[in-house]
């Protein structure tokens, strides 16, 4: 490569050089120029032009196709180091293999298994606090109906119709409750509150005492609660084994208790602490002076506090 020395300019082609620029290299101006750089500045003007016409050959398009193709590719790699596939041409099967599918099916079944079972607690607990609500308002219509019959709770026929033994399924036995239809009909409450949640059977209870047809006279004692479990077996023609079941309108999870006094209570087991010597007391079924259980509404009672709720 040649090495070019630097060439210095004088002081008078340095001035009209100066005078040059300043007109835009006007030819005009010459004559305008102070006298002493007139002659410089026309021979710089003219070397100027001979330097302007000498003949040049395009410029070849080749260096700007070759610089826009590398612009082009980088521009392609880029793209390709922001995508997450490796090539864009990958197929979607590829990129969704078995592995994938494996992990999205786990992860729905577990989805799906801790789901269900929230969601039917939540429906179990919706269904069980609007139940309790409905035996709340059919509390307050038992005390105002009692108010105005001299504290008689709400009874339709006399207490023989209710007396049968354990093998007779007649409609005496099954329809207890129909008595609570005594609120609904005298306007006390709508019909909405003589069933849980407005469709299914309630258990009412069953005077064994005449102590106990009398609201202000029963003590704190159960009143009305949830459908009797005993008693769908015995519709079906089946005594079951054990008497300590569950109500089924809420899948024999407990049942929702009514007490005399206006309270609710829910009970997981159907056996509570009567009377003042808390003894046990199963208000699905009658317990006899030998402490044999029994479904027979003739049974002998130990106790006039013996509670009994029938749908």
């Amino acid at each position: 490569m040649t090495n070019f020395e630097p060439t210095e300019i004088n002081l008078q082609d340095a001035e009209a050089l100066d005078f040059l620029i300043a007109s835009g290299f006007d030819p005009a101006s010459i004559d305008r120029m102070p006298t002493h750089v007139r002659d410089r500045a026309r021979k710089l003007l003219e070397a100027l032009q001979a330097i302007d016409d000498y003949p040049v050959a395009p410029p070849s398009t080749l260096l700007v196709d070759a610089t826009l193709a590398r612009i082009a590719q980088n521009e392609r790699q880029r793209a390709d180091r922001m995508t997450l596939t490796s090539t864009p041409a990958m197929s979607l099967r590829r990129r969704m293999g078995i592995p994938n599918f494996v992990a999205v099916a786990a992860m729905l079944i577990v989805g799906t298994a801790v789901a269900i079972p929230i969601t039917n607690e939540v429906r179990n607990n919706q269904s069980q606090s609007m139940c309790a609500s409905g035996l709340r308002n059919l509390g307050g219509a038992l005390s105002a109906y009692a108010a105005d019959n001299r504290g008689i709770l709400p009874m339709t026929a006399s207490l023989g119709s209710f007396l049968t033994n354990q093998t007779d399924q007649s409609s005496d036995v099954t329809e207890n409750a129909r008595h609570l239809e005594l609120l609904s009909t005298h306007g006390y409450c709508d019909h909405k509150c003589t069933r849980c949640n407005g469709s299914r059977n309630l258990a009412y209870r069953v005077p064994m005492h005449k102590s106990q047809v009398n609201l202000a006279s029963s003590g704190r004692s159960p009143i009305a609660a949830d459908s009797n479990p005993i008693q769908a077996h015995v519709r079906q023609g089946v005594l079951p084994r054990s008497f300590d079941l569950d109500s089924l309108n809420h899948n024999q999870r407990g049942q929702n208790v009514l007490f005399s006094d206006g309270s609710v209570v829910w009970m997981s087991s159907p056996i509570l602490q009567n009377g003042p010597l808390r003894l046990p007391d199963n208000i699905w079924i009658i317990r006899e002076k030998n402490g044999a259980e029994s479904w027979n509404l003739r049974a002998n009672t130990g106790s006039p506090l013996e509670i009994i709720l029938m749908n």
